[in-house]
């Protein structure tokens, strides 16, 4: 029976000396106490207690990966994506902001604000225009009576809200 210290043993597992001294703690791995008083590990068993008591590991190393997917009875969680996926989203998002830039640069690309800007500037004077028909037409053709004027403003009026209900 090989008896190791404590920083052995965690060297041993990857894992931090603080780790190895929790699971002693916790009971998961039992100590050997010599006659001095000082306290070992059995490194015969310590990788099957550590693994048996432990539900996890807490690594030392970077060559520890989360799982891509955690699956509860509910729901799947997703975790957190690995740093060379991340990187390439990232990079993928830059290059189509970029194009979408470059784009819009050229002219070829015009903002949906710039858009509905010039749409409601259209609409209104469409509607001034229309608007302006009945006086328009009374000036033109003085023989016209108020109420064919009128009639003609209704007519526009009824045209304009038909529009805009549209």
């Amino acid at each position: 029976m090989p008896l190791i210290t404590r920083s052995e043993a965690a060297r041993q597992m990857n894992v931090t000396v603080q780790a190895v001294y929790g699971a002693i703690k916790e009971g998961r791995i039992k100590p050997v106490v010599n006659d001095e008083g000082k306290v070992f590990i059995n490194s015969d068993t310590l990788m099957e207690e550590w693994t048996k008591n432990s539900q996890f590991m807490r690594v030392k190393s970077q060559s520890y990966k989360p799982k891509k997917q955690i699956q509860t009875p509910t729901r799947v969680q997703e975790a957190f994506p690995e740093y060379n996926e991340s990187k390439a989203r990232t990079e993928h998002l830059k290059a189509e902001l970029l194009e979408l830039e470059r784009q819009e640069k050229e002219e070829s690309l015009v903002s949906a604000k710039d858009v509905e800007a010039m749409w409601v500037n259209v609409g209104t004077v469409v509607r001034t225009k229309l608007l302006g028909i009945s006086s328009k037409a009374k000036q033109r053709l003085p023989d016209l009576d108020t109420s064919a004027i009128a009639c003609i403003d209704d007519i526009v009026r009824e045209a304009l809200e038909e529009i805009a209900v549209a």
